[in-house]
């Protein structure tokens, strides 16, 4: 089964999601994404890791902000909080130059993941950029503390969501339908619909963008 799943396996699973790749190299075996929102382009790595016998699925979105020597404290103690908060995908820190990045890594042995699988884990990670990208300017310039930058991102986030949720729902309301169709099974929890998060997600980058 390893062998089944690789890189075009990950292409066709972006592709799915209605993505455009950046790169791919098939002999890093690595995919990039690039994204641009309001707060700047940041990245995202797709890859396979292969140690001995082990073999994971590594999502990784380096380079997304920096800690330095001032308020140090309060940016490990907010992002030790989000970490708390979060799954999948952690926060971590490069002690050598300050680097900040998310990472999270799906142990795959012989085995693939579904679509399904890949897309929870994917939205999750974009929802948790698009929430916390800026967690840590708020501390450094905004003299936030750390619980208080971690509630004003969430908020700001939260009432993003809500906004294209009620934009959405005014314009359903012009739709007349005479009969409902019956709800359909959701592919994901219903407390975490990764469709949902990235439909949500690009509304709210899609808004910002007109706005700029």
């Amino acid at each position: 089964m390893a062998a089944s799943f690789g890189i075009p396996q990950i292409v066709d699973f972006l592709t799915r999601l209605g993505l455009r790749i950046a790169s791919t190299s098939e002999e890093e075996e690595t995919v990039e994404l690039a994204f641009h929102a309001s707060h700047g382009q940041w990245r995202m790595i797709i890859g396979l890791q292969h140690s001995d016998e082990a073999r994971k699925l590594i999502l990784l979105v380096p380079h997304i902000s920096g800690v330095t020597t001032r308020k140090r404290l309060e940016c490990l103690e907010a992002l030790m909080a989000v970490n708390y908060r979060i799954t999948p995908g952690k926060f971590g820190l490069d002690l050598d130059d300050g680097e900040i990045r998310l990472e999270e890594a799906i142990p795959l042995a012989h085995e693939a993941i579904s679509f399904e699988q890949f897309q929870l884990v994917f939205g999750t990670m974009i929802q948790t950029v698009a929430t916390y990208y800026s967690l840590i300017p708020r501390i450094l310039y905004g003299n936030l503390s750390a619980q208080e930058a971690l509630e004003a991102c969430e908020s700001e986030f939260l009432q993003g969501v809500e906004k294209a949720q009620s934009r959405n729902l005014t314009g359903d309301a012009h739709t007349v339908t005479p009969e409902p169709e019956p709800p359909t099974a959701p592919t994901t929890p219903p407390e975490l619909n990764a469709s949902d998060i990235l439909a949500e997600i690009s509304r709210m980058l899609d808004e910002k963008k007109e706005q700029e």
